[in-house]
């Protein structure tokens, strides 16, 4: 039996992580989700469903449209017709060269775009002449650990007075290092006073490039009032807009990370059966280890070292003076080793046995300070007078036992 038992053991803990690897691919049902999605339906911390809701608020005689497909294929635009407005909120929105073309064509004929992303791509930095960078990344995408604490800012051109706020999340932002001030227009900042809001006229209308998405976060929007830097934002885009255009494309287009490519190993603990195999033989491995870490000997006993009980020691000696009558001596010899027991373990040398004597050695030991000063005065008597009586040195170490006792 104890033999099997090691085997019997591993393979219920087998079943107990295949159990839960088959648990963890179910969906179940989270009260509080931080994962950044940024979805429009999403009511956690991180998804977008306030300002998406908002919009109807923002621009109540538009039509809201999504967007499904690339800017070439999409069936929503509509590049000859005026006042449409383009909003994607997405972690990154890497349009090509053909696809920025199309948008900036989009922009010239009287319309609107508005991008917050973590990051923009090449071929827009080149563009509008820009260069930015992405800050700490190490939370995203769960949003439930890394910096902190964000904060931002709208200036007061062209809007009509300086806008800041801040929330204590996920701190996760791109910021522009440079910008061509001859074409582009700053019009706010991040965290550090960096630029993170910018505007390219082009012919008749705007492009927005906001590099701080998680400012258009449900619990950004919803922290305090913070729900004005939304409407500040947007209070750049005309009111007689006519459609809304809200892109969930860009939003899927691209999972990973901003600014980390995925590597093999990542891309194959994506698929479920492989990362199943992968922690199967993880844990297999683990067992084995642990089983053959097992002893293969019998167990040495631990050998005791040879006790030293001072007190034993001190009540036989103490045994040997009483037979012997000799009071004084023995006194001598308990009252010492009792002051050297207060050295020791409480560090009190004073050798004055006074007032402020008795409190100290009270304090240290925690026993009763009318024990301590029946002890120093039965010591100091027997110092005085130079005898003490069979009782007197009874009554004497029973005190000293009970003080003893007491620690």
């Amino acid at each position: 039996m104890k033999k099997t038992l090691p085997y019997l053991l591993g393979l219920l803990l087998i079943a107990v992580i295949l159990l839960l690897l088959f648990k963890s691919g179910e969906d179940t049902e989270k009260k509080y989700n931080t994962y950044i999605s940024f979805k429009k339906e999403d009511k956690n911390p991180y998804g977008t469903y306030v300002v998406y809701n908002g919009l109807k608020h923002l621009f109540p005689s538009a039509a809201i449209a999504i967007n499904q497909k690339d800017i070439l294929a999409s069936t929503v635009f509509y590049p000859n017709k005026e006042d449409q407005f383009f909003v994607s909120i997405s972690p990154q929105v890497l349009l090509n060269e053909e696809e920025l073309d199309a948008l900036l064509q989009f922009i010239k004929n009287g319309n609107y775009a508005f991008i917050s992303c973590f990051a923009l791509g090449s071929d827009v930095e080149n563009y509008i002449e820009a260069r930015t960078s992405l800050g700490n990344t190490i939370s995203y995408p769960s949003g439930a650990y890394g910096p902190d604490s964000l904060s931002v800012e709208l200036d007061s051109v062209p809007l009509p007075s300086t806008y800041s706020a801040a929330y204590p999340g996920v701190a996760i932002e791109g910021a522009f290092v440079r910008t061509n001030r001859s074409t582009t227009r700053i019009i706010g900042r991040g965290n550090e006073g960096k630029a993170n809001f910018i505007e390219l006229k082009k012919g008749k209308g705007a492009l927005f490039l906001h590099l701080s998405p998680l400012t258009f976060s449900n619990y950004f929007l919803l922290y305090k009032n913070n729900i004005s830097y939304l409407n500040q934002a947007f209070s750049l885009v005309p009111q007689h807009i006519t459609t809304v255009i809200w892109d969930e494309y860009y939003r899927k287009r691209k999972t990973s990370q901003p600014g980390r490519e995925d590597g093999w190993f990542t891309a194959i603990m994506k698929e479920r059966s492989f990362r199943s195999g992968i922690l199967l033989a993880l844990a297999l491995l683990l067992i084995f280890a642990l089983l053959e870490m097992r002893r293969r000997q019998r167990f040495i006993p631990v050998i005791e070292p040879p006790r030293n009980d001072t007190l034993d020691f001190v009540k036989t000696m103490g045994l040997l003076y009483y037979e012997k009558r000799d009071n004084v001596n023995l006194a001598q010899k308990m009252s010492a080793y009792f002051q050297e027991h207060l050295r020791n373990k409480y560090h009190i040398f004073s050798k004055e046995l006074n007032n402020d004597y008795i409190q100290e050695v009270s304090d240290k030991s925690g026993v009763s300070a009318a024990l301590v000063e029946e002890i120093v005065t039965q010591i100091k008597n027997t110092e005085a007078k130079g005898t003490i009586s069979d009782t007197e040195l009874i009554v004497l170490q029973a005190n000293i036992e009970k003080f003893y006792n007491n620690i």
